[in-house]
């Protein structure tokens, strides 16, 4: 074969022959025949008009997805695994990465030479999918940036034939995540993806064996990125057509035991809702599934779930659970049973939330702000919680050292804001406890010898709500006299409560 007229390099169908198989090679091989190969497509010009160079161009894409695809290094071990999985180092770590990023400018050069069939697309795709949540430890900027740039140009293409861009997002779910989840399917669901009316008992998998039934969590990782990008480029026609491959693959992530899982089940199904039409979570019977695997997650609190761990969960499953609310009982026929749903999170997750850890001042905020997602979901139905949620913002704003933590502060100022805009026909009834734990915090951080910056905003942000208080209760004779006594107890009060 001949030689590259540029460097000297073998020809590419000769590298081809040279290069190893990705699963029984080491990295330190794989980062050799990487650069050989960039080196190569760098300093040469490929003829692909040549059928050899045409065919050796495809396989060595085909040897690069599948190199630049393995995520197995970062994967997490399997709880008693016969063999412990030795640790991953820093510096491997770093060698990894940049593995991935010369392998995406492989695929970079190849792409300019538009060498890719339609048949190797859904393979190119879902390795450059791999590369789209920053978040992922394989990922870089650089390999982030390569894959979006790539996929720009790839999908915009595809997207423009409507029937060759399903066909490509039906690749994905059968040949690349199906395969991956079929050892560890839900038995709430049957194979079309609805609800099982008589679910068959779970089969129990051996702890020893649990990483062969799992490989998406075990041995490739990647795909649960894989699978939010597709979910993302998915409208409601899509969704109802693959309904079947979508659903088990979710549901599995989100009953698994690990709690990043737990989260990124939460993420995934959030973005699935965006999209979803209503009544097909009804017809389906998931509405309730989802609710149902959802709710037990409210209550994975401190100290028995880690504050580090729970906190997170915490947010991405009171989010689903009110998206999923609100995505179910859109029309007016299903507001009363959307009204008891929200009470049902409130009540089970909110107020039992902070009875348990109300004490952890940022679960306590967490709790707090996510109560005033709920109220403003609620509108004027929120009065009946009034009499639970007034005193968990008077005892914020009263507490002795409030002022320590702000942020719980601008979070209680952000609730008691909520309850008056929404709740404001029972406004004169809690006026009390209202104007209570507003003036003591106000008076407390007026009487700071240096507040911060973040006690100053939420001295201004009391101030607002006092003012709103006041003008809404102006007429009430028994709020005047009120006021003009506080304004007499405290000329500092004199134009913050002015009528």
């Amino acid at each position: 074969m001949e030689t590259s007229p540029n460097t000297g390099l073998q020809s590419l169908p000769n590298i081809v022959q040279q290069l190893p198989k990705v699963n029984e090679s080491n990295e330190k091989q794989i980062h050799e025949n990487l650069v050989a190969v960039e080196a190569y497509l760098s300093n040469s010009i490929l003829d692909i008009s040549i059928p050899d160079n045409r065919v050796a161009a495809n396989q060595v894409q085909d040897w690069t997805i599948n190199a630049t695809s393995s995520t197995e290094a970062f994967a997490q071990e399997a709880r008693f695994a016969a063999e412990p999985k030795p640790v991953i180092s820093s510096q491997e770590i770093v060698k990894h990465c940049s593995n991935k990023v010369t392998g995406l400018r492989i695929l970079s050069h190849l792409q300019d030479l538009n060498i890719s069939s339609f048949d190797s697309s859904a393979a190119l795709v879902a390795c450059l999918a791999t590369f789209t949540d920053l978040k992922d430890p394989w990922t870089t900027e650089d390999s982030f940036y390569l894959a979006q740039s790539m996929l720009t140009k790839h999908i915009g293409g595809v997207k423009d034939d409507s029937k060759r861009f399903d066909r490509l997002i039906t690749e994905l779910l059968l040949d690349h995540v199906k395969p991956l989840f079929l050892k560890s399917k839900p038995s709430v669901l049957t194979d079309q993806g609805r609800k099982a009316i008589a679910p068959l008992p779970g089969t129990a998998v051996p702890s020893d064996f649990e990483s062969g039934s799992k490989p998406w969590k075990f041995q490739s990782p990647h795909i649960l990125t894989v699978f939010y990008w597709v979910l993302e480029q998915l409208n409601g026609t899509m969704v109802e057509k693959h309904w079947p491959l979508i659903i088990p693959p979710l549901l599995t992530i989100l009953d698994d035991v690990s709690i990043p899982l737990k989260i990124r089940g939460c993420q995934l199904l959030k973005i699935l809702l965006k999209v979803v039409p209503p009544s097909l979570l009804e017809r389906s019977g998931l509405g309730s599934v989802f609710h149902d695997t959802l709710m037990p997650y409210l209550l994975f609190l401190p100290s028995l779930t880690p504050e580090e761990e729970s906190i997170p969960l915490l947010n991405a499953t009171y989010d689903t659970l009110l998206s999923l609310t609100l995505t179910r009982y859109k029309s007016s026929e299903t507001k009363s049973t959307k009204i008891k749903t929200l009470d049902a999170i409130l009540r089970y997750g909110i107020l039992k939330g902070y009875t348990h850890a109300g004490e952890k001042v940022r679960i306590a905020e967490l709790l707090v702000k996510k109560s005033t997602d709920l109220v403003n979901a609620m509108g004027i139905y929120c009065v009946k919680h009034l009499k639970d949620l007034l005193p968990i913002t008077s005892t914020v704003l009263t507490a002795p050292f409030a002022t320590a933590y702000p942020p719980l502060l601008d979070a209680s100022v952000q609730l008691l804001k909520a309850i008056i805009v929404n709740g404001w026909p029972r406004l004169a009834y809690h006026r009390a406890e209202i104007l209570e734990g507003l003036l003591i915090c106000w008076t407390r951080i007026r009487e700071e010898n240096e507040p911060t910056t973040a006690l100053v905003a939420v001295k201004e942000n009391i101030e607002d709500v006092l003012h709103a208080v006041v003008q809404l209760l102006s007429d009430d004779q028994g709020m005047r006299e009120e006021l003009q006594l506080l304004r007499d107890c405290d000329a500092h009060l004199e134009t913050l409560l002015k009528v």
